[in-house]
């Protein structure tokens, strides 16, 4: 199969649409041309043999669209390159069925983007367990039983932390997500024997209290075999499974669903030497090639959720954007979760670092994420992020 990587894109205004055209190295002649055709709901293809990119442009005619190409396409250079295909959705079919048995690469495009175009994300499958999506977006409660959480709301007792989450549950948690061992910027690992036992312990006493979802925050095989034997349904993994060898085959086996999140480096060291030459693209590509090597181990589509990672190995800017296009992540047809309450970037907008001013941040970034294509929020405020995703549930009839 060509290694050609496609994601739709949503763009509101003429600014971002320029932005896009130019970037795919066109004539100048044509910005203000294909960017006003692009403000609707395009397909960005990269990595495109610049033969296939030439058919592409000629088909899309056809069907009353175009093609933003390459200007080495026009001047039939070998090679490959980045296309975007400006074409409302009747035309984008059109054209998805004209390249059906084109060459170079184009019958595996025609495939993706009708799959893009036609996915419904039904729910989400974990064991015996499912859970719907069709009153999205989700709601993850997150309790740290460490006490050296970012946030500083670590709840070292279990007891009490069972409590808190029975809590969570009563004021409209969808998921609870469970972590022994801090991932903040800069924090170091524990001993899986001590996370092994703050996670069994708190699941022993959770588990009588209730059975909805329970996510363990560990990328640790270890720690998940043990948590999934008590009872916990899906296994987020920050390493996107790249740590611990066994992990996917863990998951496989107990029929667990996973959460790959996008992190560079390690949590001591991600937020170092941070460079990007293109942060969308590459968090995409990264989330593509795991969710098939979680296929390939056994894990079942259904059981998959991506997190672009805000806040990990990212700045201020790298967090804004991916938020800002988060829509484009949806062409990986698995559920999306963001999980970015209270993070320190918020702060850095806001230039206010009091921890308590972090909330009306967090609320507002939510909010947009969830216009912007989030199906799952992983937070620390279950009451607040309820009643705000009620009035946007009511204005916008999401």
């Amino acid at each position: 199969m060509v290694n050609m990587k496609v994601r739709k894109l949503k763009i509101e205004n003429l600014e971002d649409a320029k932005k896009i055209i130019i970037n795919s190295n066109c004539d100048k002649c044509v910005y203000d041309k294909f960017s006003k055709k692009i403000i609707s709901e395009p397909f960005i293809v990269e990595n495109i043999d610049n033969r296939a990119a030439n058919i592409l442009k000629q088909e899309a005619i056809s069907c009353g669209a175009d093609v933003s190409v390459s200007k080495d396409v026009s001047l039939f250079k070998k090679g490959k390159s980045t296309a975007v295909i400006c074409a409302n959705k009747n035309q984008i079919e059109k054209i998805s069925l004209k390249i059906k048995e084109q060459p170079f690469g184009l019958k595996d495009l025609s495939k993706k983007i009708i799959e893009i175009n036609s996915t419904q994300l039904k729910q989400i499958v974990c064991s015996t367990k499912k859970i719907s999506l069709t009153n999205k977006p989700l709601i993850m409660g997150i309790i740290n039983l460490s006490p050296d959480s970012f946030f500083k709301n670590g709840i070292e007792d279990e007891t009490l932390a069972c409590e808190v989450a029975k809590e969570m549950q009563d004021y409209g948690a969808d998921i609870i997500d469970v972590g022994a061992e801090s991932t903040r910027p800069g924090s170091k690992p524990i001993a899986v024997r001590e996370e092994v036992k703050k996670i069994k312990t708190f699941l022993k006493i959770f588990r009588k209290k209730s059975s909805i979802p329970v996510s363990i925050d560990t990328y640790k095989s270890e720690v998940a075999e043990v948590a999934l034997g008590e009872g916990a349904d899906i296994i987020n993994d920050i390493y996107a499974l790249r740590y611990s060898k066994n992990m996917a085959k863990v998951i496989s086996k107990n029929k667990a669903a996973v959460v790959l999140m996008h992190m560079r480096k390690t949590p001591l060291t991600m937020q170092k030497d941070i460079k990007y030459n293109n942060v969308i693209s590459e968090i995409f590509n990264f989330l593509d090639k795991q969710i098939e090597f979680s296929l390939e181990n056994g894990i079942k589509k259904d059981s998959i959720i991506v997190d672009p990672g805000i806040g990990f190995g990212k700045t201020v800017e790298n967090n804004s954007l991916v938020i800002k296009r988060l829509f484009e992540f949806k062409s990986l047809n698995v559920p999306l979760l963001v999980g970015l309450s209270n993070k320190s970037f918020l702060a850095k907008i806001i230039d206010d670092v009091d921890l308590d001013e972090r909330l009306i941040a967090t609320i507002v970034a939510n909010i947009v994420s969830v216009l912007n294509g989030a199906d799952i929020l992983r937070v620390h405020n279950v009451k607040e992020t309820k009643k705000s995703l009620k009035i946007i549930k009511a204005l916008r009839n999401i």
